[in-house]
């Protein structure tokens, strides 16, 4: 276990050191969240929010953020396999879950930034308590991190070339946004409705933080429970099935 998690270390050192080599992607990578942000809560910079009001207005742009971010990380583990990485790694370390915890690392690393920003410009633009913001952000990443990254996993139990690959990830991303929003339409979304949180993981997001910030947490403590055994029972499947040759190879 302890080379295990030494690999994990060194690993994600690496996955860090490629994204610092390359300032212009990390800058993107951790700003465009922000500049997309403002842009789409413009009218209401200046407008003095509650904390359920930022919740409606603010936070599913932070869940898509947060889904989106991980399902990325996913793909560009099936792109390393696409490229052979997986299996050359396959012989230099005691898992091959290295690679992905390594990845998910930096991740949730990066997300976190983003989410300090987040909290700071949201702060400031919306009369919001910056401390007390940035730890309801900061307790929504973490319990809704693994049932996303289960949600995301089964990209990579399916062999597809990089091309592939590309056009899941933009499919998948389209069909969570345009969902979330057709959920909407069609029905009034529950706290606790537990198909919607299953299939949204815009809506799960939001659900949590509404839990955690409006007293609701002993309510939703159930659904929570199901959503994070179902889409770990899926993350396991899909782990359990991953693939590691590139699909031209397998």
């Amino acid at each position: 276990m302890h080379k295990y998690w030494m690999q994990v270390f060194i690993y994600t050192n690496y996955f860090f050191k490629v994204l610092r080599d390359d300032l212009g992607v990390l800058v993107y990578t951790i700003g465009l969240p922000v500049v997309f942000l403002g842009l789409n809560t413009s009218r209401f910079i200046g407008t003095p929010l509650t904390t359920l009001q930022f919740a409606d207005r603010v936070l599913p742009f932070i869940a898509w953020m947060i889904f989106s971010n991980v399902l990325v990380a996913m793909t560009s583990i099936g792109q390393l396999r696409e490229h052979g990485y997986l299996k050359q790694y396959r012989t230099l370390v005691v898992n091959v879950s290295v690679l992905i915890v390594s990845e998910l690392l930096v991740t949730v690393t990066l997300l976190a930034v983003t989410l300090i920003i987040v909290a700071a410009v949201a702060a400031g633009a919306f009369h919001l308590a910056f401390w007390q913001l940035l730890w309801q952000l900061g307790l929504t990443l973490v319990l809704v991190y693994p049932p996303t990254v289960g949600f995301c996993l089964p990209v990579l139990a399916v062999a597809m070339n990089t091309k592939t690959l590309n056009a899941v990830l933009n499919v998948v991303t389209l069909v969570v946004m345009f969902g979330s929003a057709a959920i909407n339409q069609v029905m009034t979304p529950s706290l606790t409705n537990p198909i919607i949180n299953l299939m949204s993981p815009v809506y799960f997001d939001l659900n949590v933080f509404i839990a955690l910030t409006q007293g609701q947490l002993l309510r939703y403590v159930g659904t929570y429970l199901l959503v994070l055994v179902f889409w770990g029972c899926v993350g396991h499947w899909s782990y359990r099935h991953l693939v590691i040759l590139p699909k031209e190879a397998a």
